[in-house]
């Protein structure tokens, strides 16, 4: 059965080179990269057997330690990027564990990850040509660190699974790959000076990491090097008990796995209650508000827009802190702008479902209003603390009503112009179900014009409160951000409601065609 697993994973990775040129170029340019990381790390370590034994334990600890938590995390953080041997679809199949549990283990580990990952490990024992002890020593403990690396992937691997059956556990999967994308300048510029700093305290954290999972087992040939025999032997204990308890551990979760029916993603039936129908007026605008509401609560595609909020909040941190706090200070405008074209989307994000909407005969106005109403209620809070707060802090309290003005005219302007918007053009977006982050099919620039279109139109119609705002703050002037707050809301009200009343007619008269472009969208 390994043979045919073996077999069956390598089938199917040539098939999917076969079947795209692209998917070939990039395995290709893949290899290549991955060769001259090992170059680079086996060359690495024929400087470090030059340097003194201290040195060269510090950074296999570190190094080895690294390698472990990234087989760890890989399963958990990068789920449904390989899926051609995952448990999910090999438990159909009448699989002993016991067979199984070595099938993958040998498949993992003759898997293109599993060979880098052993040549590397390999390679430090180049790092102790110069100690006979170490030296020997070396290659056992670098087999049993990977052993630890491809066990303990599996065994996440298995533990996910069963949790992937929920929508939420991809929800925040999700989430915790895209973010630390976003702040990956921030983490950059703040890490890196941090590092510098931190770099005196590395053999500390070595011999921390030493003691634990992650590294003892590359521990092992340093301290028989640096004379220190009974630590050597301790964390040898520590290694093989570790890799016996993601063995037990990766053993049960396929038991487990293997004897329960798949679990479906849908609710159990236990909710009780209208929910948000229950929160609003019996209107048709009520309905639609409650409607949305529901979609915003459980939709993981609406909740994944406002993941760049605190993205925005941390990177205004970061700027203030490298020395400039105009982005701080400005930060309720920035989420007002964000908030004003979201509605652009909200037709699309129905999908097919529209026609249901259509087929109630509800006006276009009640929809458009409805929309509003829940974004409102989500978005009116938060433009409110996030321009209070930061100017509190930033003792600019003066400032206050400019840009609040500011905030509510964007805000209020864009829920006009995106009540049109939403009617006029459907931007491309994930299916339902699909990850929010996911690059929906047609997201080209030109699919992307009506949008920026609309931002456009939107700053254009609050140029009262912008210029008002603005020279509240320059000239310190707290009544011009009195009357910037006043035409920022009375202007952004107006506009809305235009917008509301015009974007309904433009659905009434649209929506059939809408409903065939949403057709055919899902069904490329």
């Amino acid at each position: 059965m390994v043979a045919h697993l073996l077999r069956l994973r390598y089938r199917l990775l040539l098939n999917g080179f076969k079947r795209s040129t692209w998917a070939l170029v990039s395995a290709v340019i893949g290899l290549a990269y991955g060769l001259l990381v090992l170059v680079g790390l086996i060359v690495g370590m024929i400087a470090l057997s030059f340097s003194e034994s201290e040195l060269v334990w510090v950074v296999s600890v570190l190094g080895g330690g690294v390698a472990v938590l990234g087989w760890v995390i890989a399963p958990i953080l990068l789920r449904g990027y390989d899926q051609s041997l995952s448990v999910a679809k090999l438990r159909v199949f009448p699989i002993a564990p016991q067979r199984l549990l070595v099938g993958l283990f040998v498949a993992g580990l003759l898997g293109v990850p599993g060979i880098v990952t052993v040549i590397a490990g390999l390679s430090t024992t180049i790092g102790w040509i110069g100690e006979p002890v170490a030296l020997v020593a070396a290659p056992f403990a670098a087999l049993l660190a990977v052993l630890t690396c491809v066990v303990a992937s599996r065994a996440f691997e298995s533990v996910g699974a069963s949790l992937a059956a929920g929508r939420r556990y991809r929800e925040i999967m999700s989430v915790a790959v895209f973010v630390p994308v976003l702040l990956l300048g921030p983490i950059i510029g703040l890490g890196l000076p941090a590092l510098s700093n931190a770099s005196a305290d590395l053999p500390a954290i070595a011999r921390i990491v030493s003691w634990s999972p992650l590294g003892a087992a590359w521990s092992i040939p340093g301290d028989l090097a640096l004379g220190r025999p009974l630590e050597a032997l301790a964390k040898t204990g520590i290694a093989l008990a570790t890799l016996a308890l993601l063995v037990l551990a990766w053993r049960r979760s396929l038991t487990t796995l293997l004897a329960t029916p798949p679990r479906s993603a849908a609710g159990g039936g236990r909710r009780k209650g209208l929910g948000p129908f229950s929160w609003y007026p019996a209107t048709p605008t009520g309905a639609v508000a409650a409607r949305t509401t529901v979609y915003w609560l459980r939709d993981p595609r609406y909740g994944g827009s406002l993941v760049t909020l605190p993205v925005l909040v941390v990177i205004a941190v970061f700027v203030s802190i490298t020395g400039s706090d105009w982005f701080l200070a400005a930060l309720g405008p920035v989420f007002a702008a964000t908030f004003a074209i979201t509605l652009c989307a909200e037709v699309a994000y129905d999908g097919t479902a529209f026609a249901s909407h259509l087929s109630t005969g509800v006006s276009g106005a009640a929809d458009r209003a409805g929309r509003v109403i829940t974004l409102a209620i989500i978005a009116v809070p938060l433009v409110l603390v996030s321009t209070i707060v930061p100017l509190l802090v930033l003792d600019r309290a003066e400032q206050i009503p400019a840009l609040l003005g500011i905030g509510f005219g964007l805000l209020l302007t864009g829920f006009g112009v995106s009540s049109i918007a939403s009617a006029r053009f459907l931007m491309p977006v994930p299916a339902a179900g699909e990850s929010p982050f996911k690059t929906p099919p047609g997201s080209t620039f030109s699919a992307q014009l009506g949008m920026y279109a609309a931002w456009l139109i939107i700053f254009v119609l609050a140029i009262p409160e912008l210029a008002l705002g603005i020279a509240a703050i320059v000239t310190g002037s707290v009544v011009l951000g009195v009357i910037a707050l006043v035409v920022g809301i009375a202007l952004g009200t107006v506009l809305m409601i235009v917008g509301i009343r015009r974007g309904g007619a433009l659905l009434e008269r649209r929506g059939p065609e809408l409903l065939a472009s949403l057709t055919r969208a899902r069904g490329a």
